[in-house]
């Protein structure tokens, strides 16, 4: 009954005689300077705090009374809890810094540097976001030669801790990953609030390679950016660190280049005026004479050479010449014709008698074919005869040869007949 009346209260107090049970429960009394009252807060309503409750917090409750009829007392079943005076996200941020600052998370001996020339970044944001879109631009406009490897991850509401743990883990654990960037763009506290949470920062603190933490804008600090080993004040900040070593190198090359170049140019004009302080020495006049006197001599000597050259083609073309003619005197041509003439005659003398011999030959061969043809089987098949053959292709001359249900084929002039015995006897030696 009494809940009926009281079943929207706000009560106001101190934290005494706090109590969580692994059901989830939540048991403690709210006390001011002259009473309190027993109060809990049930699971359900207990898993949505987002600060932890301590003795000694002061605090605000909304729900309702009842009585526990048990002891008869008077408590409070509270579905709300707010710290007063400091909200709860304010709040739960605080104990939570505090309690990972014990344990040492945020300590600068475990801050690794960022590598000097990353060539894979992996980046936990939205793909959607402006964030993402800001962090490939910085690259591209730094001139950063490194692959991007994007984990697409909800950065607000309900899961996305959950998420944005997950996809520190996940790139950390890829080999080719040199550096891990986590953030978002800016937003109010709730908005943030992913990158407050527990599991967010135990990711970071276990990630194999180094994480930069861009979250919000410059004056937004979160709980990603004291665990991170770099803390960057935007998402954009974030990916110039990563793109300024590329781009430091490259303006050092640029320079190194400028300056070989120079260099190069310096050693060029130096050695133009050797050359040319040489091109105008003595030396070169007698080595110039030196040559223009080889030159008489070579064409004295190529005189010579030519006349030579000439005395000796006219000798050489004349041998040729009466060898020519000897040659043309034992023409092989003529002998040959010659020889073909020779054998014609002898062809046209053998060729008589060696038609006359194989006209006889070929008579004799027609008498035996005759002779042949008159022996062979296959004649008397042609009078009505026929040939009884077994299955292996034997002859069959006698009753003897075959059984009663053998198959046996007959041969005659045109074909051949399959048979089977039906019986055997012998007959006259005159009949048939």
């Amino acid at each position: 009954m009494l809940g009926e009346y009281f079943s929207d209260v706000w009560i106001e107090g101190e934290v005494s005689n706090f109590k969580a049970y692994p059901s989830g429960h939540l048991y403690f009394a709210l006390k001011d300077e002259g009473s309190q009252l027993q109060a809990v807060c049930f699971r359900h309503s207990a898993h949505r705090l987002k600060f932890a409750l301590e003795d000694g917090m002061l605090v605000i409750g909304h729900g309702r009374l009842e009585v526990y009829q048990p002891s008869g007392k008077y408590q409070a079943i509270l579905d709300a809890v707010e710290p007063k005076g400091l909200g709860a996200l304010q709040k739960a941020f605080e104990q939570l810094k505090r309690r990972l600052e014990k344990e040492g998370l945020f300590a600068t001996e475990r801050k690794r540097a960022l590598p000097s020339l990353p060539r894979t970044v992996g980046i936990v944001t939205s793909p959607a976001g402006a964030a993402i879109h800001d962090m490939l631009r910085t690259l591209r406009l730094h001139r950063a030669h490194v692959k991007v490897v994007l984990f697409p991850a909800q950065v607000q509401g309900e899961g996305a801790a959950e998420r944005i743990a997950e996809g520190i883990a996940t790139l950390s654990a890829r080999p080719e990953i040199d550096v891990v960037i986590v953030g978002r763009g800016g937003g109010s506290i709730e908005d943030l609030w992913p990158f407050n949470e527990e599991a967010v920062a135990r990711a970071i603190a276990a990630s194999r390679v180094p994480v930069i933490s861009g979250v919000g804008h410059e004056t937004d600090f979160t709980i990603a950016d004291f665990v991170a080993d770099v803390r960057a004040a935007t998402p954009t900040a974030a990916a110039q660190l990563v793109a300024e070593a590329w781009e430091e190198l490259e303006t050092r090359l640029s320079d190194l280049a400028t300056q070989l170049l120079e260099s190069l140019q310096q050693v060029l004009f130096e050695k133009e005026q050797a050359i040319d302080g040489l091109a105008r020495h003595r030396a070169f006049d007698l080595v110039a004479a030196c040559l223009a006197e080889l030159g008489h001599k070579v064409e004295r000597m190529t005189g010579t050479v030519e006349g030579a050259t000439r005395t000796k083609l006219s000798v050489t073309v004349a041998a040729l010449t009466t060898l020519d003619d000897r040659l043309n005197r034992q023409n092989p041509v003529a002998q040959v014709l010659r020889r073909k003439v020779a054998l014609q005659g002898l062809a046209a003398r053998l060729e008589k008698p060696v038609l006359a011999l194989l006209f006889r030959q070929g008579a004799r061969l027609g008498q035996a074919g005759a002779g042949l043809d008159v022996l062979s089987p296959l004649a008397s098949l042609g009078r009505g005869y026929s040939i009884c053959l077994k299955a292996d292709g034997s002859v069959v001359s006698r009753i003897g040869h075959v059984r009663t249900s053998e198959d046996v084929r007959l041969r005659v002039s045109d074909g051949s007949i399959d048979c089977r015995v039906e019986r055997t006897g012998k007959t006259d030696t005159g009949g048939y």
